[in-house]
């Protein structure tokens, strides 16, 4: 009978552990969220798994032809200071992604803010990967079992 009180005790507490697992697991990886995200634009999608739209015009083709740079599709790289101002942030409820960088209000207004956040198979991926073995973990943990 003595366990089955500790079990109940314990379920009792299980949202709120899982919560702040689920919160530290964001946090703790938030370079992984941010890698993902620009590794998604590198691949011209937005967080919709859409092309980044408008094309590019005509002269930017041609610098970044110069440059090296891929011009099939829309990255919005070119020195790197928009992907490197990409940041994941979260509370306990959502995630969501901001730029810092100071052509971000622009970008956004020109290619929406699809630009900004992961596909939902990136976030799957995440959820696979990261949350569910330490959620596992913390609910063993949390059961004694």
């Amino acid at each position: 009978m003595r366990r089955l009180e500790e079990l109940a005790a314990a379920l009792k507490l299980l949202p709120d552990v899982l919560e702040q697992a689920t919160a530290q697991v964001v946090q703790d990886n938030r370079p992984f969220l941010e890698d993902a995200n620009t590794e998604q634009l590198a691949a011209g999608l937005t967080r919709e798994n859409q092309p980044i739209t408008p094309e590019y015009a005509p002269l930017t083709i041609a610098l970044k032809q110069i440059k090296g740079q891929p011009t099939e599709r829309v990255t919005l790289r070119d020195e790197g200071d928009f992907y490197t101002g990409i940041l994941a942030l979260s509370d306990a409820a959502e995630l969501t992604f901001v730029g810092t960088d100071a052509k971000t209000p622009g970008l956004v207004e020109k290619y929406g803010e699809d630009i900004l956040g992961l596909t939902d198979a990136h976030i799957e991926e995440f959820r696979q990967d990261y949350v569910l073995p330490e959620l596992q973990q913390k609910t063993r943990n949390t059961l004694g079992l």
